[in-house]
Protein backbone atom coordinates (compact mmCIF):
# COMPACT_ATOMS: atom_id res chain seq x y z
CA UNK A 1 0.00 0.00 0.00
CA UNK A 2 1.37 3.50 -0.87
CA UNK A 3 1.69 5.57 2.00
CA UNK A 4 1.29 9.42 1.76
CA UNK A 5 1.59 12.61 3.93
CA UNK A 6 -1.25 14.36 5.44
CA UNK A 7 -1.76 17.13 7.94
CA UNK A 8 -2.22 16.20 11.29
CA UNK A 9 -5.25 18.96 11.57
CA UNK A 10 -6.43 16.16 8.47
CA UNK A 11 -6.40 12.75 10.56
CA UNK A 12 -7.72 14.76 13.79
CA UNK A 13 -10.67 16.29 11.92
CA UNK A 14 -11.63 13.01 10.94
CA UNK A 15 -11.09 11.13 14.07
CA UNK A 16 -13.57 13.48 15.92
CA UNK A 17 -15.86 13.49 12.83
CA UNK A 18 -16.05 9.55 13.99
CA UNK A 19 -16.31 9.97 17.93
CA UNK A 20 -19.63 11.93 16.91
CA UNK A 21 -20.79 10.04 13.73
CA UNK A 22 -19.31 6.53 13.24
CA UNK A 23 -17.31 5.37 10.57
CA UNK A 24 -19.96 4.97 7.73
CA UNK A 25 -20.60 8.76 7.99
CA UNK A 26 -16.26 9.17 8.62
CA UNK A 27 -15.95 6.67 5.69
CA UNK A 28 -18.27 8.50 3.38
CA UNK A 29 -16.89 11.74 4.59
CA UNK A 30 -13.10 10.67 4.14
CA UNK A 31 -13.96 9.30 0.83
CA UNK A 32 -15.67 12.92 -0.70
CA UNK A 33 -12.40 14.68 0.75
CA UNK A 34 -10.43 12.67 -1.26
CA UNK A 35 -12.06 12.89 -4.35
CA UNK A 36 -12.81 16.15 -4.13
CA UNK A 37 -10.16 18.04 -2.71
CA UNK A 38 -7.31 16.17 -3.06
CA UNK A 39 -5.06 16.17 -5.85
CA UNK A 40 -3.65 13.06 -7.93
CA UNK A 41 0.23 12.83 -8.78
CA UNK A 42 1.75 10.91 -10.74
CA UNK A 43 0.11 7.12 -10.90
CA UNK A 44 -1.64 7.67 -7.70
CA UNK A 45 -5.15 6.79 -7.18
CA UNK A 46 -8.21 7.65 -5.43
CA UNK A 47 -8.52 4.55 -4.28
CA UNK A 48 -4.63 4.73 -2.88
CA UNK A 49 -5.39 8.38 -0.93
CA UNK A 50 -8.48 6.50 0.46
CA UNK A 51 -7.04 3.96 2.07
CA UNK A 52 -4.02 5.37 3.40
CA UNK A 53 -6.32 7.92 4.84
CA UNK A 54 -8.68 5.90 6.31
CA UNK A 55 -5.85 3.64 7.99
CA UNK A 56 -4.28 6.27 9.48
CA UNK A 57 -7.11 7.94 10.67
CA UNK A 58 -8.20 4.74 12.50
CA UNK A 59 -4.42 4.53 13.63
CA UNK A 60 -5.41 7.59 15.25
CA UNK A 61 -9.26 6.73 16.94
CA UNK A 62 -6.95 3.26 18.11
CA UNK A 63 -4.38 5.27 20.09
CA UNK A 64 -6.81 7.54 21.61
CA UNK A 65 -8.77 4.52 22.66
CA UNK A 66 -6.09 2.60 24.06
CA UNK A 67 -4.97 5.82 25.86
CA UNK A 68 -8.67 6.48 27.42
CA UNK A 69 -8.51 3.04 28.71
CA UNK A 70 -5.40 3.27 30.51
CA UNK A 71 -6.41 6.41 32.12
CA UNK A 72 -9.45 4.60 33.46
CA UNK A 73 -7.01 1.59 35.00
CA UNK A 74 -5.04 3.44 36.66
CA UNK A 75 -8.00 6.17 37.92
CA UNK A 76 -9.31 2.97 39.30
CA UNK A 77 -6.66 1.08 40.52
CA UNK A 78 -5.61 4.52 42.87
CA UNK A 79 -9.59 4.39 44.05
Amino acid sequence: MKEFYWDEGTIDYFADLYDANGWAHTSQRIFSFVLNDCDLEDSETTQDLFNDLIVKVEHKIIKEEQEWIEAKLIEKELD
